[in-house]
């Protein structure tokens, strides 16, 4: 019965902790997400009311959050987590490393299908472009030579030449 008990006040601890985990976590990947978008933004549009220094000490402060609320994690995972949960934070780096390599190889693959598909419209507006070059310089070719021909029918010399009449066919 003792057992059972035990049992069932481990299976709460671990219930517990993996909620109070999640909810870690989930704060955790904001404040990445917000410190990286942050970054982002501030490559692309710079803030006029914000000095250098002060973006640069907000970027520090938030990533010393980061690794104090990590720290913080860890010597909870290690020092105070139940016996029956072993060597959970190893095995936590151990796996969260293996799900960033997971994400970087989906990243890497998606970026170059971006890079792959953008090659190829590249690639169909060169086709297009050399297609209508082609077709532009043939119908020039043939305005031009339509256009000698009348030049010529029309001439005096060649009215002086053949009796024909004016409106009798141009290239006959």
């Amino acid at each position: 019965m003792e057992l059972v008990d035990a049992y069932g006040k481990a299976k709460d601890v671990v219930a517990d902790i993996s909620s109070h985990l999640g909810g870690f976590f989930k704060a955790h990947e904001q404040l990445e997400k917000h410190v990286h978008e942050e970054e982002l933004k501030t490559k692309k549009v710079r803030d006029p009311e914000l000095s250098v220094n002060q973006e640069a000490f907000n970027r520090v402060m938030a990533v010393k959050e980061m690794i104090r609320l990590e720290a913080e994690l860890r010597e909870m995972l290690v020092y105070q987590a139940p016996p029956q949960l072993g060597a959970i934070w190893s095995e936590f780096e151990a796996m969260r490393d293996r799900v960033k390599a997971e994400r970087a190889e989906i990243q890497r693959q998606e970026l170059l299908k971006q890079q792959v598909a953008k090659w190829r419209r590249a690639n169909i507006k060169r086709k297009i472009a050399e297609q209508m070059t082609s077709i532009l310089a043939v119908a020039f070719i043939i305005l031009w030579f339509l256009w000698v021909m009348i030049l010529i029918r029309t001439s005096q010399t060649f009215h002086g030449l053949y009796s024909l009449p004016y409106w009798y066919c141009v290239l006959c």
